[in-house]
């Protein structure tokens, strides 16, 4: 993964993505339980979303987090059955998440491990842009929504944080 150089204050050609996963480290066994993914090219808006089998039962901690529950899963494509649609829909996009590294990690080590190479991620971290330009009290994606007047519709659902991700980006990407 490469930090992005490109940052303007239109947020276009760009892939907004979130992950919900199982828990906070595969190298201890977590996997996805959720994708979603906002591109936004030339003015054009494409989702792709969908939860995600992980393959395991959902620990109920993380289920208290995110609220999916294995029994939501069960029937929910594995990360493998859609890891090339995945690297497709980001490939050449500059990527946008809150914490990215925590999220490429998944979605790149996912990929790879369902046999696909991975595309090269360019990224913009939005928790990284508000920790060096901006002062906010907290630099949770929901707290900055907060003070940013931003309506959160549901927070830890992967589409939920993407569009909040995506309005708190048009308020950084305007005050760099």
């Amino acid at each position: 993964m490469i930090p992005s150089p490109i940052l303007t204050n239109k947020p276009d050609n760009l892939v907004f993505l979130d992950i919900e996963t199982t828990g906070l480290s595969m190298d201890h066994g977590a996997r996805t339980c959720e994708i979603a993914m906002l591109k936004v090219s030339d003015g054009v808006e494409t989702e792709f979303n969908t939860l995600v089998n992980p393959g395991c039962p959902i620990p109920e901690f993380s289920s208290n987090i995110h609220g999916i529950t294995t029994e939501m899963v069960k029937n929910a494509p594995k990360f493998c059955d859609i890891a090339e649609d995945i690297a497709d829909f980001i490939s050449g996009f500059v990527l946008v998440c809150h914490n990215a590294y925590f999220d490429l990690n998944f979605v790149s080590k996912e990929i790879m491990e369902s046999g696909i190479n991975s595309p090269e991620m360019y990224f913009l971290d939005t928790l990284i842009i508000s920790r060096q330009y901006f002062s906010f009290e907290s630099n949770k994606l929901g707290d900055i929504a907060k003070i940013l007047d931003i309506e959160v519709t549901q927070a830890h659902r992967a589409m939920a944080d993407v569009l909040t991700m995506k309005s708190i980006s048009k308020y950084l990407f305007a005050n760099l």
